[in-house]
């Protein structure tokens, strides 16, 4: 396919209650803003099946641009969504109410793909904590991931949470789940690549924040997603760099089962698909999910 169609939907989901779960209400204003951002790639002809990209934490669906563009090439159909507080998705930055919140959001983007592509083969691309939350989704709903790419997944992550307000504020100011702290990543630890850093730094959608709910209940959780991952059946390529500061590694050769490939790749950083040389990697998941989803 020469020719690339985009388009933006905007899913109407429901308010989350603490624990993850669905609430009520909906979520978006009275205005009628969206809740959650989602682009849309495909080629021109009919698609052989659908590929979701979930993003790192701090940042949003269209940075994956790339490689949805290489992906369309072999007819796959793309749905780059902006998790809840990131990008052009409602919501206070950086928050989740627990991984159980963005497993069903995962899942709604996956029934809008399925309602256009409902016999096609579907793979999820999981990226920094979109890693995680993808590891969970295809463990929640197993039948509905034909393919899973884990990319520098943050499979047990560790974040700054925000300080207590101190002094008279902190006597009137109770800390809340929402209350935000900074990132303390650096650029150089995102990637090598001068031009990836500055791309990153200069994106007024990346907010580089983390919520103290996400920092305290979405680490502890993660533990609960490892634990599971060994018994998953999902065929599985997870790739890390071997100068990743930000993820572990070693909390992905933790799994050891049938259908999970680790490649690490030498000098790479945390964001592999922004790094020097991204565009073979490109090529490479390409290849691997045409060997697990043939034509």
């Amino acid at each position: 396919m020469s020719e690339i169609l985009s388009t933006v939907t905007n899913l109407e989901l429901r308010e989350s209650n603490p624990d993850g779960s669905e609430g009520a209400g909906l979520s978006h204003t009275a205005e009628g803003m969206f809740l959650l951002h989602c682009l849309e790639m495909a080629g021109a002809g009919e698609p052989r099946g659908g590929v979701t990209i979930v993003h790192d934490l701090s940042d949003h669906g269209e940075r994956y641009r790339g490689l949805g563009a290489r992906l369309t090439e072999d007819d796959w159909a793309l749905a780059l969504p902006d998790m809840r507080g990131h990008g052009r998705s409602e919501g206070p930055r950086g928050h989740s109410w627990g991984i159980k919140e963005p497993v069903r959001d995962i899942d709604s983007v996956q029934d809008h793909v399925a309602y256009r592509l409902p016999d096609h083969p579907k793979v999820i691309i999981g990226v920094g904590l979109g890693g995680l939350y993808a590891l969970a989704y295809a463990q929640a709903h197993p039948d509905r991931v034909q393919a899973l790419v884990l990319v520098g997944a943050m499979l047990q992550p560790t974040f700054p949470v925000a300080a207590k307000p101190g002094g008279l504020k902190g006597l009137f100011k109770k800390p809340t789940p929402i209350d935000q702290a900074d990132l303390d990543w650096s650029p150089d630890q995102i990637s090598s690549d001068a031009s990836a850093q500055s791309a990153w730094t200069g994106d007024p959608l990346v907010h580089r924040k983390v919520s103290r709910h996400v920092a305290e209940r979405v680490v502890a959780e993660a533990a609960e997603v490892r634990r599971h991952a060994a018994s998953m059946t999902v065929p599985t390529l997870a790739l890390h760099g071997s100068d990743d500061t930000i993820a572990s590694v070693d909390a992905v050769r933790g799994i050891e089962r049938a259908g999970l490939e680790l490649r690490v790749l030498d000098g790479r950083r945390h964001d592999l698909l922004h790094e020097a040389g991204a565009k073979s990697l490109y090529d490479d998941i390409a290849h691997w999910i045409d060997g697990v989803c043939p034509r």
